[in-house]
């Protein structure tokens, strides 16, 4: 098997047992992209050939990401006082930052974007399809094994119903971009029209948009609030930022926006129980719920260390130091639900300034990929990720999508794909790097390659 196609498997299996978040999935995760980046570095440094655009540009980001694990692995010898858990945290770290370092490595042309997009569109199409027909079905099984939590509600392989919610959120923001970068432009006559669309109904396109609808069923059918809110919440403001943005847009593109609004909330909605949601979201309460107390008392764990952080990963040992007395549940809190506050204590400020930076500069860009890139494949992808990003920021200041290894990864790949949708080129990379010619053996070259030089 192909690196690349070692990275799509793994692209597609994240989600599938139980999110990754079990004591053997996220390490086989982490030991796989570590494989996959060491063998395509090994492959660079042997070659002597050309990295990726896009990894060059954001070599500021990654390395900030790999000092945060350096600052882990000092807060797992010196400052933690769950040690075992801090040194798990920075193995996971490590997974993380390979994996965004390796998918701007790998995706570094148009066909690797698509295929990416599709790979993750049909795992998330799985998911959204198998836990409807749980529900549906009444048989309510998650990961070969009877739900025992969420009940009559589609969870997928998650265990979470929110989790699911914020995978499909980044996976619909994805398949969106990808759909309007194929926005078609009838032209000609009557005929021609008649002749372009049904060309367009023979097309991948109409079965990327059903796989879309399907998985708008799954989220409204997660009964997720902020799943809910934030996709679409983050489809109006992304949406806004293209009609904007993006030059020599079609009638198309609007109309498509528009009908994503339209259709999913009207139509698909109503019959899939986008009221239960809304009942759901009028229902909730302060009093009702801890989650606001436990996010409060998580910042006030923060302040007691407000630069060195408690350790990362050690926020459950920890909380009970520093839980109220009026969180009344008895259940045991490993996270809180906001990962803007359990980063921030866990990591310390400056660490967090770190992440919160590499962010905010991949959100930058993949708006920009909007704005200034004339390839309609790349101004897709920065709409996708634009949107992806958005939604998982929202969702994430109520939940903890965020400490659920198959939405990291998901996550790492929109931070990625915004730096390659601003920077990758515009044409197809003419061949791949295990294909180039060697710097030190170019003198070597005859004129009967047939091969195209990159511009």
């Amino acid at each position: 098997m192909t690196r690349w196609r070692a990275y799509l498997l793994l692209l597609f299996v994240l989600p599938l047992p139980f999110g990754g978040y079990t004591d053997w999935a996220w390490p086989l995760y982490t030991a796989i992209t570590s494989s996959l980046l060491l063998l395509e570095l090994r492959l660079h440094t042997q070659n002597l050939t050309t990295l990726p655009v896009a990894f060059v540009r954001s070599r500021w980001l990654w390395v900030g990401l790999l000092l945060i694990q350096l600052w882990v692995a000092a807060q797992a010898l010196w400052i933690s006082s769950a040690h075992y858990d801090t040194w798990m945290y920075l193995f996971k770290g490590f997974g993380y930052a390979g994996f965004f370092m390796l998918t701007l490595l790998l995706v570094h042309s148009q066909n690797r974007i698509q295929q990416a997009i599709w790979t993750i569109v049909l795992a998330a199409a799985f998911q959204a399809s198998y836990g409807s027909l749980m529900v549906l079905t009444g048989w309510e099984y998650g990961f070969f094994e009877a739900k025992w939590a969420y009940t009559g509600t589609a969870t997928g392989t998650f265990v979470n119903r929110n989790h699911i919610a914020g995978y499909l959120e980044m996976a619909l923001a994805l398949g969106i971009g990808f759909l309007l970068a194929q926005s078609t432009v009838y032209r000609g006559s009557l005929r021609q029209r008649l002749r372009q669309a049904i060309q367009v109904l023979l097309s991948s396109k109409v079965i990327l948009r059903l796989l879309l609808a399907i998985m708008v069923i799954a989220l409204v059918m997660t009964r997720s609030r902020m799943g809910n809110t934030a996709f679409f919440a983050s489809m109006m403001i992304a949406g806004a930022l293209a009609l904007v943005l993006m030059r020599h847009k079609s009638k198309s593109t609007t109309i498509l926006l528009a009908s994503l609004l339209v259709i999913d909330i009207a139509i698909v909605g109503t019959f899939f129980g986008v009221d239960k949601v809304a009942e759901r979201l009028q229902n909730s309460s302060v009093d009702t719920e801890s989650r606001d107390e436990v996010t409060r008392d998580s910042f006030l764990m923060w302040q007691q260390q407000p630069f060195r952080g408690i350790g990362a990963g050690s926020f459950q040992t920890t909380f009970p130091k520093y839980k109220s007395p009026d969180v009344v549940d008895s259940n045991v809190y490993n996270h809180t639900h906001n990962d803007y506050v359990q980063f921030l204590a866990e990591f310390g400020a400056p660490a967090f300034i770190v992440m919160l930076g590499v962010v905010l500069v991949s959100l930058w860009r993949a708006i920009r990929a909007m704005s200034v890139r004339r390839n309609e494949l790349l101004k897709g992808a920065g709409f996708g990720a634009t949107m992806g990003i958005i939604a998982i920021g929202i969702h994430s200041a109520v939940d903890f999508n965020l400490q659920i290894p198959a939405n990291v990864y998901m996550f790492m790949f929109l931070l990625a794909l915004a730096n390659i949708a601003r920077w990758a080129e515009h044409g197809p990379r003419a061949h791949s790097s295990a294909q180039r010619t060697p710097k030190r053996a170019k003198h070597h070259v005859t004129h009967a390659t047939t091969e195209t030089p990159n511009p």
